[in-house]
């Protein structure tokens, strides 16, 4: 069936037509979104999981490796923030915070966001 518009405006033939493509719109950022939450939730938990590990609470530190064997994703991060102090780039999933303290070495440090108390 084909369309002919009556007016310049109109991109379709029917208003339900016109939901529909918006929903299928939607469906795909929809999709974008939930695995990109899904990727952060993730790493967040790994930062868990490795903060609580018994090398960590040791040395105060962990290794790349030990991420990686998590399947950490160093390129998915909620927030970016700078340590004033040191001019450290600090990439945040949520609440946790990752930063690099000894790069030849790939020693990682990982830091708790303090909550702001009003």
């Amino acid at each position: 069936m084909e369309f002919v518009p009556t007016d310049g405006r109109q991109v379709y033939c029917s208003s339900q037509h016109r939901i529909d493509s918006n929903n299928d719109k939607r469906k795909v950022i929809d999709a974008i979104e939930r695995n990109f939450t899904s990727r952060v939730k993730n790493n967040e938990k790994i930062l868990i999981k490795i903060i609580g590990s018994p090398f960590y609470i040791k040395n105060g530190f962990t290794h790349t490796f030990f991420l990686e064997h998590e399947y950490y994703d160093f390129e998915t991060y909620h927030t970016i923030e700078y340590d004033e102090a040191t001019n450290r780039e600090i990439h945040f999933c949520y609440n946790h915070g990752i930063f690099i303290i000894d790069a030849e070495k790939k020693y990682l440090k990982i830091i708790i966001k303090e909550k702001n108390e009003d």
